[in-house]
């Protein structure tokens, strides 16, 4: 008796991790008390993404998935950017390894022709499989930075206290 191995339809399989992340992305910033538009402030070298409530600070341990330039019409992995501190990189290394697995060009490809759908579409595939508690974009000029947010906590009242 032989077992046949059903194919992935990786379209669906990428259209939910879209619909998981809109999901999530609705639970957090609630779950946080940040509704609205926050101020926010991030790091790339820390991997931190501070962003401020109404009472409090939330701080959030990031991943920088990539970047889209308008420019050039296209979205870059951080694993393919020099520019990135490598601990973004290493972060994905889990969504590099399953794109190689399962010869999908997308998670193996440094840049990929295209704007914000695409990146946005990479970003959800990197969320789902960090196990991300959400996303994140930011826009700086030209570029657009995607991260995903694997872990946050409410700022300790420590942390605000001068003393």
């Amino acid at each position: 008796m032989s077992e046949e191995k059903q194919a992935t339809d990786w379209a669906a399989w990428s259209r939910e991790a879209v619909e998981m992340m809109v999901a999530k992305n609705a639970e957090w910033p609630r779950q946080f008390g940040l509704e609205g538009s926050p101020a926010y402030r991030w790091d790339l070298d820390s991997a931190t993404l501070v962003l401020q409530g109404a009472l409090h600070e939330v701080v959030a341990t990031v991943c920088l998935v990539g970047t889209t330039s308008e420019a050039e019409g296209s979205f870059v992995w951080s694993w393919a950017n020099e520019a990135i501190p490598r601990q973004h990189g290493e972060a994905l290394e889990v969504v590099h390894d399953f794109g190689r697995e399962n010869h999908l060009a997308l998670l193996t490809t440094a840049r990929i022709q295209g704007g914000r759908p695409e990146a946005t579409e990479c970003l959800c595939i990197a969320a789902r499989l960090q196990r991300a508690m959400g996303t994140f974009i930011d826009k700086q000029g030209d570029v657009t930075l995607y991260f995903t947010l694997l872990h946050a906590r409410l700022a300790s009242m420590d942390d605000a206290l001068p003393n």
